[in-house]
């Protein structure tokens, strides 16, 4: 028998520890048995998923903040990253120096395999999840089909139920891979709430009083991946007609810039917009034809025409309270209204026009071709 030999039954021993019907547990047992060290797979929030011996302590934040070199020691502890589609994820830490480097490094590589695994299962649930709750969103499904459809996932629509839309600067895959909750993965059920991607945006929907205690849990892991995180949450609602509004007021909040906020006034207008950007029209294109105008001297001049009549409509039109915002004088905010008159051919203050140009300034901002996210998240066009 070669030196190799023991080493590969070893790696087998582990690997065999895949099939059982608690993989991960099992993994851990087969290391413990191997070596007789306490060994522990401890997520990256501190959170010790599987322990053996169960009753040994161990310094997880300590641990799980520890960038050791190469066979250097944490807290008495050998550890190695567990990965999942490259992102570390958690770390398997083994007490002590009695288990090889290398087969700890397998062994924390087959936990990555068996958590990858789980998460392909539960991602394929929330991708049927995402195509239901857009049709719901679109009003594609009638309201038995989709309260229905909502059931089969666990959702009982005559319950009242909050919604929580969070967003971040990131790419799509990430949102998509990273995995929230390990303790989910490893119980094999279904988030505790119903989360999916819903254009590229975190959508949950929870029991009435537990929407602002998730969305705070939401834009806790969405900062983690990014930055210019926001959530907003809906008012509790009932049935399908419910979710749907629900959807539309925590994408309004979202409008509220950086954090976490609540939907507090329905702003009808507002919310048909929104609710025309989601049914495809191009609002954006045609607001963006009737600025023309102005976004054109504004990119040949260096000015602000646009950003000034939003703060002029923002601030009910008043001039004091517009230049105080804009930190300009008086004076400069009544020559840039009069250019903006000028180039629009409009006079801002009639009702009629004031209107119009809320409704440019507002529909630019939702639907601009360049950035369908916009004022959905807080953020003007470039």
């Amino acid at each position: 028998m070669t030196s190799a030999d023991p080493d590969l039954a070893d790696h087998r021993v582990l690997a065999d520890a895949l099939t059982a019907e608690r993989p991960l547990y099992a993994l851990v047992t087969a290391l413990h048995g191997l070596s007789a060290a306490p060994v522990a797979v401890i997520d990256l929030r501190g959170g010790v998923l599987v322990s053996v011996p169960a009753r040994s302590e161990w310094s997880a934040e300590e641990l799980v903040a520890a960038s050791p070199q190469s066979g250097e020691l944490v807290a008495g502890c050998m550890l190695r990253p567990v990965e999942l589609e490259g992102e570390p994820v958690a770390v398997l830490c083994a007490r002590g120096q009695d288990i090889p480097p290398a087969l700890l490094a397998f062994a924390a590589t087959l936990a990555g395999i068996e958590l990858s695994r789980r998460h392909a299962v539960l991602s394929g649930r929330r991708e049927l999840l995402g195509q239901v709750l857009e049709d719901v969103i679109a009003g594609q499904s009638s309201e038995q089909e989709a309260a229905r459809r909502l059931g089969e996932h666990g959702l009982d629509a005559g319950r009242a139920h909050e919604v929580v839309v969070g967003s971040v600067a990131c790419p799509p895959r990430r949102l998509r891979s990273y995995p929230w909750n390990l303790h989910t993965l490893l119980s094999q059920q279904h988030d505790p709430h119903l989360r999916a991607i819903v254009h590229d945006r975190v959508v949950l929907v929870v029991p009435e009083g537990a929407g602002l205690f998730v969305a705070k849990l939401c834009h806790e892991h969405l900062t983690s991946l990014g930055p210019d995180a926001r959530v907003g949450v809906s008012k509790a609602r009932v049935g399908v007609r419910g979710l749907r509004l629900g959807y539309f007021e925590a994408r309004n909040a979202l409008a509220e810039g950086h954090g976490v906020h609540v939907h507090r006034i329905q702003d009808l207008a507002t919310a048909l917009l929104i609710a025309s950007i989601e049914a495809g029209m191009p609002l954006g294109d045609l607001a963006a034809e009737a600025l023309a105008p102005l976004l054109e001297y504004d990119r040949k001049n260096g000015t602000s025409l646009v950003t000034t009549l939003r703060r002029y409509l923002a601030e009910d039109c008043a001039p004091a309270a517009t230049a105080t915002a804009l930190f300009v004088h008086r004076n400069t905010l009544r020559n840039r209204l009069k250019l903006i008159e000028e180039l629009t051919g409009r006079d801002i203050d009639s009702p009629s026009s004031r209107t119009h140009f809320w409704l440019a300034t507002t529909g630019w901002e939702l639907g601009s071709a360049a950035d369908l996210s916009s004022l959905l998240d807080g953020r003007g066009p470039e």
